[in-house]
């Protein structure tokens, strides 16, 4: 009996634990300048709650060029616009394409965010069948997402693996109770700038012993490396990423909310015998015709800056993002 006893007693201040937990990290978490690296589903819901109860803000998607690759997160383009007064939210992250847009999206509807406008994108490497974010969605996005999408697109989206069934399972029960559980790497990333505490020692101590410059110095980007990221097949409602972006802009225009739609700025210094000819351009043309269909506005910036603004093929140094939030700044409603 006594036993009985003592397991209630464990089994009810655990329960207490949980619960000040959760609502401790509830109301500090609040948003932050970008998702982490590794965003969990418990992290985007508490995002998406936060803004379905604040006034429409302009929120900003993308790739890993908006998000901020090779840059703090202080320095992105997105925190330079609200810096300078811009009333909007990054939701960028690494491995987007227009499958995951979509479905970001349905998830925002149904989650009863309505944004003030959306701004995002188009990277025509994520359209090569070839990319590894082409069909792919993000963890976080499949696991809520998948109930709002149809069979046929359930069909055409991939999932990263997450292990076995059993491990899934036990894995979304705790966290569906226990907050700091499910949110545990947007946490660390929080506390210390990096996914866990070994990668940021070790980067501050690369940073310290002169190891982080050589390295960069001795993975200089080179065409080479960048020989069939570009993909030339003409672009057609055959592409899948093509059909997503259709859907996306059609939802966005379903719901009456203004979009901006800007081509990548790329590095055609680096890039140029693979993507400075003519189909390269016609595939851009009909990205474009896609997105105007539907009323979005088209900003074309993938040409429009200077090699010295890129850290490689399409990420962008510092300066590239204030040259970008410059740009942005001008075609932001205010």
């Amino acid at each position: 009996m006594r036993r009985i006893r003592d397991l209630l007693v464990t089994l009810g201040v655990l329960g207490v634990l949980v619960v000040a937990s959760n609502a401790v990290l509830w109301a500090a978490y609040g948003h932050v300048p970008r998702p982490a690296t590794d965003f969990s589903p418990a992290y985007l819901q508490h995002e998406l709650a936060l803004l379905a109860h604040e006034p429409p803000q302009t929120l900003v998607l993308g790739d890993s060029v908006v998000w901020g690759y090779g840059v703090p997160a202080g320095e992105g383009v997105v925190a330079l616009l609200r810096r300078d007064g811009c009333a909007c939210r990054n939701l960028a992250f690494e491995g987007d394409s227009p499958p995951n847009e979509y479905a970001l999206l349905e998830l925002m509807l149904a989650a009863g965010v309505r944004p003030r406008a959306v701004v995002f994108n188009v990277n025509q490497k994520v359209f090569n069948p070839a990319d590894s974010a082409y069909r792919r969605l993000h963890p976080a996005l499949g696991v809520l997402a998948e109930p709002l999408l149809t069979g046929a697109e359930r069909a055409d989206l991939e999932r990263m693996p997450e292990g076995a069934p059993v491990e899934r399972a036990l894995d979304r029960a705790v966290a569906r109770g226990w907050l700091l559980y499910a949110m545990r790497s947007d946490v660390r990333e929080r506390i210390f700038g990096s996914p866990d505490a070994a990668r940021a020692l070790l980067g501050v101590t690369q940073s310290w012993s002169g190891a982080a410059a050589r390295v960069a110095a001795a993975h200089r980007p080179t065409p080479a490396r960048f020989e069939g990221t570009y993909d030339l097949t003409p672009l057609d409602g055959q592409n899948l990423g093509v059909r997503y972006l259709d859907r996306f802009a059609a939802l966005l225009r379903a719901h009456d909310i203004p979009a901006i739609a800007f081509f990548t700025p790329t590095n055609h210094a680096l890039l140029h015998e693979f993507i400075d000819n003519d189909q390269y351009r016609a595939n851009a043309a009909t990205l474009a015709g896609v997105l105007r269909k539907h009323g979005v506005r088209v900003i074309d910036l993938d040409g429009a800056f200077a090699p010295s603004e890129f850290l490689d093929n399409d990420h962008l140094t510092p300066a590239g993002h204030r040259h970008l939030a410059r740009v942005l700044a001008q075609a932001l409603p205010r």
